[in-house]
């Protein structure tokens, strides 16, 4: 599992890429086009090279709209993808209706099954692994995983609780849509989890899980304590600070952090101490990953007004 943001310059706009990362976001969508052109907000450029500059993998969304067909939408957007080089995600279909109050016509639902499963073919007939976001009780009605679009990334928003198991399969669960990063203003930001890497596969089909190997629930304290926790010792070794998040998506009471000392099976530091790291932010506010490739445990040092979980994966 792994913490994303997806964003649109019109809603969000990012000053300081370097703090996006170091508050542990791992992959970025970004608005590319809507319907038949462009966002009203404009190009995605400065979002799509902003994250590339420090290296978070950024992919691209598409606002559907009722018109034109399914392949000249995935054309428009696909022109956009491959002009900024937005390959890091999969291309992603944002099957979602218009704002309220909006002029346009929406698809209607008995409908979208139908264009979406078009588009995302078109998608996969031009080399990159398709994807689709919905909301979860669009997700219930329509159950993309049972579309047949081979490969299909999907992407279910649902605030404050996990999708329904009705809706089916999912890769992403967009949480929260009033999150706060480091370095990005905004009234708002979706905060996204990964709960595959089937997301970062760019053009490539290829698939591979996460897996959640315990959680471990970590007891109030208000002074600085230790805790120790065992890991896998692979390459793909993590934990993810969980805090209590209310549902605007935050911590009611955050996490303090402090050094975290990571060991491999020689009893040999292998650093990663996310102290010693330039923007270290130690107040955890929503949920938070941090890689120690290698480890076979760490000791955490905190301080929490409220117990808070910690996810150990692999």
């Amino acid at each position: 599992m792994a913490l994303g943001i997806d964003i649109y310059r019109s809603f969000q706009t990012v000053t300081d890429w370097q703090g996006v990362k170091n508050h542990g976001v791992t992959y970025v969508y970004v608005k590319l086009s809507d319907g038949g052109g462009r966002p009203a907000g404009g190009p995605g450029d400065n979002e799509v090279n902003g994250a590339r500059s420090v290296g978070i993998p950024v992919g691209g969304y598409h606002f559907v709209q009722a018109n034109p067909g399914p392949e000249a939408q995935a054309d428009v957007f696909l022109g956009e993808v491959r002009r900024l080089g937005a390959t890091g995600c999969v291309p992603m279909l944002d099957l979602e209706d218009n704002p309220a109050g909006s002029k346009l016509p929406n698809i209607p639902d008995g409908q979208k099954r139908g264009f979406a499963t078009a588009f995302c073919n078109h998608v996969a007939s031009q080399g990159f692994r398709p994807g689709v976001y919905m909301n979860n009780a669009l997700a219930k009605q329509l159950r993309p995983d049972t579309w047949g679009v081979s490969g299909l990334v999907i992407w279910i928003a649902r605030y404050g609780a996990r999708p329904d198991a009705a809706a089916g399969r999912y890769d992403l669960h967009q949480y929260s849509s009033t999150g706060q990063v480091p370095g990005i203003k905004a009234r708002g930001v979706d905060l996204d989890e990964s709960y595959t890497d089937a997301h970062l596969t760019g053009g490539v089909a290829r698939r591979k899980v996460t897996e959640l190997m315990e959680r471990v629930k970590i007891p109030i304290s208000m002074n600085s304590s230790a805790v120790r926790l065992y890991l896998s010792g692979s390459d793909t070794s993590a934990i993810i600070i969980r805090p209590h998040l209310n549902g605007d998506g935050f911590a009611a009471h955050p996490v303090w952090l402090g050094n975290i000392y990571a060991w491999g099976s020689d009893k040999s530091g292998i650093g990663h101490n996310p102290v010693t790291e330039p923007g270290f932010d130690p107040k955890v506010m929503s949920h938070r990953r941090y890689e120690f490739p290698g480890a076979v445990w760490a000791d955490l040092e905190y301080s929490s007004a409220e117990e808070f979980d910690i996810d150990i994966v692999g």
